[in-house]
């Protein structure tokens, strides 16, 4: 079955990827036929066992991620991905989806620091957004639009998570 599962979620996280870095988002058409061919292979797969895997699945990232897309260090395209591969696997596998995919990205990160170069004023820019959200109890997003040097793509570490399942590692 993870062959069919896999044959719909990953055609939709790559089209994701590929929106994410041409345009700089993913959009939402791709997350709602993500989210009704999760819903369908889950009602299909599990009858009606599958609605709860379904919204148990697709809501855990929801719920993870409001905390880190309220700060702005997540885009909320990358919430929603992870919401489409969560209706897809149900509430168990999406957590370890998540945890891969927060690996990946941390892989990721770590290489863009050294191609970039940039790793001391990463953190000095991470150390002065924390003092000034202390200073002044404002909230302010961590990443801005004139921030380029700290962005990277968490869609291509979702793909990571992903395809780690998929092979069958989780």
């Amino acid at each position: 079955m993870r062959e069919v599962q896999s044959f719909f979620l990953l055609p939709a996280v790559i089209a994701a990827v590929v929106f994410d870095l041409k345009k700089d988002r993913i959009p939402n058409w791709l997350i709602l036929y993500g989210l009704a061919a999760g819903w369908s292979f889950q009602l299909i797969k599990e009858q009606i066992l599958g609605v709860f895997l379904f919204f148990g699945g697709a809501g855990i990232p929801i719920l993870a991620g409001a905390f880190i897309y309220y700060f702005r260090m997540i885009g909320a395209g990358d919430i929603k991905l992870l919401a489409v591969a969560g209706g897809f696997m149900g509430p168990g596998e999406v957590i370890f989806c998540m945890a891969s995919s927060l690996f990946a990205g941390g892989i990721l990160a770590m290489l863009l620091l050294l191609k970039r170069r940039n790793l001391q004023e990463r953190i000095f820019y991470f150390f002065h957004y924390i003092r000034e959200q202390k200073r002044t109890g404002e909230w302010k997003p961590y990443i801005t639009e004139k921030d380029q040097s700290g962005r990277m793509h968490f869609s291509i570490a979702i793909l990571a998570g992903i395809l780690l399942y998929v092979g069958g590692v989780y």
